[in-house]
């Protein structure tokens, strides 16, 4: 099974959280993992390899040359790096043909077999649904039948991206279309590829909308939830912490229920002592013993 994901500075360790509950959640499966980032600070990148190489049995960093992107607008919490997923056909090695991006604002929680052995077809990629479909579609002015994928998760047809082009087609529509991006690559992607993706079950990239965390989202469907978003709700396999500030599990504000899982893994790491964004400095060390007592008690109990 063939992992990517996408680094730079400010991810390294959220990188190396996802990876770990990706390893408790899929013991067995023989797992290759592809790390694409910028120059990292040395220090942490030791950190990084060293952490990894305890539980991963294969770990491949490449490093790109983010100048190779500098025409790609960004803004907010993007940093370049969220184009480094146009990158991947031509900086992962020819043989690959499939492979499983994963963000990096993520927690694993259920076997990914399943995920892995979906059968593509003629499709180049498959991923999920992202909300507000309507919106999206008119923003880029897409089909009205036409599907709008997170790309948080993605199972990707490397060849199929190889023949698209996808850098050099990706920054000539960014120039072109600046205006219009406000999801970066996704846009990009979802442009890109229109019609060509495959829209898998929402358990694969359970997104915090399902936990009620965009007020206008659930006031918008009276507060319900479809059967398959239930199902992504009460059972996901990848849970996907969307969004910037307190939608993240590393701010202290954090709401969503999934937060713990990350903290959990967080305090096992070699960055337990890292406080949490927004955290007051007073509380940091009581939350911190409390982290690791939970943490270890959780772990432990999954073996």
């Amino acid at each position: 099974m063939n992992i990517i994901c996408t680094i730079d500075n400010n991810y390294i360790r959220h990188c190396a959280v996802m990876l770990r509950t990706l390893r408790e959640a899929n013991p067995d499966e023989d797992l290759s993992v592809y790390i694409v980032h910028e120059a990292l600070d040395p220090k942490e990148r030791a950190k990084l390899v060293g952490y990894l190489g305890e539980f991963l049995p294969s770990v491949s960093l490449l490093q790109v040359e983010p100048r190779l992107l500098s025409h790609f607008p960004v803004s907010g919490h993007i940093s370049i790096a969220t184009y480094f997923r146009l990158l991947l056909p031509s900086i992962l090695p020819p043989i690959i043909n499939r492979a499983l991006f994963i963000d990096s604002d993520v927690v694993i929680n259920g076997s990914l077999r399943e995920l892995w052995e979906t059968p593509l077809g003629e499709h180049s990629l498959a991923a999920v649904t992202d909300r507000n479909l309507d919106m999206q579609r008119e923003r880029l002015e897409m089909d009205a039948d036409s599907p709008y994928f997170n790309a948080g998760m993605m199972l990707i047809d490397l060849d199929a991206w190889r023949r698209a082009n996808v850098l050099e087609r990706g920054m000539a529509y960014a120039i072109e279309n600046k205006d219009k991006l406000s999801n970066w690559d996704q846009d990009i992607l979802n442009h890109l590829f229109e019609k060509r993706v495959l829209l898998l079950h929402q358990r694969w990239n359970a997104m915090s909308h399902l936990w009620g965390l965009d007020q206008a989202w659930m006031e918008e469907r009276g507060g319900l939830l479809n059967p398959e978003e239930q199902q992504a709700h009460d059972s996901p396999a990848i849970i996907h912490f969307a969004g910037g500030g307190m939608a993240k599990p590393w701010h202290y504000r954090c709401n969503n229920p999934w937060k713990d899982r990350y903290r959990q893994f967080l305090a096992q790491s070699p960055w337990a002592g890292v406080s949490l964004d927004g955290q007051p400095e007073e509380i940091s060390s009581s939350l911190m013993k409390r982290a690791l007592a939970k943490a270890s008690r959780t772990i432990r109990g999954t073996h």
